[in-house]
């Protein structure tokens, strides 16, 4: 298995865990409660890591007005990402959630194509098809 790889099923792997345990946390607090203080908890135990990575700090100032208008709106984004799923978890269920929240690489294909000309092809209408079908199953069978 390639680094890649080992990172992505890490993070799948610790995602299931967080949503699991969001549901948890989410029948006594409010989404934006729980949004605001995983900001805060995220800020503290990043800062050490940004703080030693030497090129951290340079990298994003040095990066062009562009990219950092586009980090501040993938941040932004991300936000409310994180507000619509915890609201999600909520008032679905943790698993409920998710499985119509495993759609999304749909959309990142979806704006790829729309904002940066990413190329589309019959295998992405298929993979589309058959992640929008299964979730559909799942949620109706479960």
């Amino acid at each position: 298995m390639d680094l890649g790889t080992f990172y992505a099923l890490m993070t799948a792997i610790t995602w299931g865990l967080v949503y699991a345990i969001d549901e948890r946390i989410l029948i006594n607090v409010s989404p934006a409660a729980l949004l605001f203080a995983n900001a805060i908890i995220m800020a503290i135990v990043i800062l050490p890591v940004f703080y030693f990575d030497a090129y951290g700090i340079k990298d994003l100032f040095n990066s062009g007005k562009l990219n950092l208008t586009l980090i501040v709106l993938t941040a932004a984004l991300g936000a409310f990402a994180n507000f619509f799923i915890f609201s999600a978890i909520k008032s679905l269920g943790a698993p409920t959630a998710t499985v119509i929240e495993i759609t999304y690489p749909v959309f990142v294909v979806l704006f790829g194509f729309l904002l940066f000309r990413a190329q589309l092809n019959i295998f992405f209408f298929l993979g589309a098809a058959l992640i929008f079908i299964g979730s559909f199953v799942i949620i109706r069978l479960a």
